[in-house]
This record gives structure tokens, sequence and C-alpha cells, in this order.
């Protein structure tokens, strides 16, 4: 996708880009009230835990443990055939969740704070041949530097509340920037693929 950027997202890029020094607090703030795993904080800066598997690879990330649980089945669907799998998340209970029923040989990782450096980094090292984003979790870098590279993205089990759907009315042009760099976005049910979300998007 080659158009520009609109500028909601541009500022965005640049305060993301920007803030990449305090991040340091942002996690430590975070260890402290329990939100972050102290022995795989290098994964929230785009710092692989492991060595990438050669071959293809598939990504999926899920936000939060019920992203992770309804991803389940097709995660083990896709694995069950023999393609390399990385799962992120963003919380420490679903890391938790994770560890406990991803099948064997499935890699978790933590998603890296959504500032564009992280974002690269972490791509670089992964070099993912298929993205699955799970519901609504599109934070922007992570989004743009995936399209970036070429990566296709579908979006599964797709959904938008009514709060998000207000908030994102007033900024049309940045969600369809997002959301037009999908090939696929599968909603969750025959309800939110007719909610009237879509014009969002049209």
């Amino acid at each position: 996708m080659n158009e520009p950027l609109p500028v909601p997202l541009r500022a965005y890029r640049m305060l993301s880009a920007a803030a990449g020094p305090i991040v340091p607090l942002f996690l430590a703030r975070r260890l402290k009230h329990g939100k972050e795993h102290r022995q795989r904080l290098p994964e929230r800066r785009g710092e692989a835990g492991m060595a990438r598997p050669r071959g293809g690879l598939v990504w999926l990330h899920g936000a939060s443990v019920g992203e992770l649980a309804s991803a389940l089945p097709l995660i083990e669907r896709i694995a069950g055939r023999g393609v390399v799998m990385l799962v992120t998340t963003g919380t420490v209970t679903s890391g938790g969740l994770a560890e406990q029923r991803l099948p064997p040989g499935v890699i978790h990782q933590y998603v890296p704070i959504d500032v564009p450096r992280y974002v690269r980094r972490f791509l670089a090292h992964w070099q993912p041949d298929l993205a699955l984003f799970v519901e609504s979790d599109l934070w922007p870098n992570l989004v743009i530097e995936t399209s970036a590279r070429d990566v296709p993205m579908i979006l599964l089990n797709g959904r938008l509340s009514d709060r998000s759907f207000r908030r994102w009315r007033k900024l049309p042009r940045t969600i369809a920037s997002l959301l037009h760099r999908f090939d696929l976005c599968l909603a969750r049910t025959p309800a939110d693929a007719s909610s009237p979300a879509r014009v969002l998007v049209r």
C-alpha cells in the first residue's frame, strides 16, 4: 500500500519513535505491577528469545487470554500440518496460557512495544511468511511495518465494539488506512460482518 499515511498515523509514528528512550521506564513500571515477565523483557523490545527455525513461518498475534484461547484450534490445526508457528501475546496471563496450551513446537514470544525500531527488529528476525491478527488488537506500527515487508495479513474474528466504532468514526481515514493493509478480514459473527463499522473502510 503506497498511499500517504493520514496525518494522525504520521503523528503517531513520530511520537512512538520519539518515545523509545522512555520505554524502559514504562516497562519497569509494568514489571513492578506484575504486568511483565522479568526474564522476557527483551522480547518487548523486539529482541528474540530464540533462533528462527528454517523454512516458512506463520505468525499469529492475539493480545490476551481471550484472543489466544479462541485461536487455539486454528493454531493446533496449522501446527499439525508441520508448519512452523510463532504466536505472540501481550499479557503475562496470556503468556501463561501459551505455556500450558500451545502445541509442542509452537513458539511463543511477547509482542514488541509499538515503537518502530522494536517492531522492525522483531520482523527482521522472525521474517514471517503470513501474519494472522486475532480480533481487534491493531497496533499501527505493527500493522504498517508488517505491510511494508509485503507479508500477507489476515484479520481473524474481526469485531468492533460500539465504543471503538464511535472513536474510530472520528478518524475514518486512519482506521481505513490500517484495515486496507489486510489481504483478508474475517468477521467473528454474521452480526459483526454486517455491523455499521464496515462503513469506516469503504
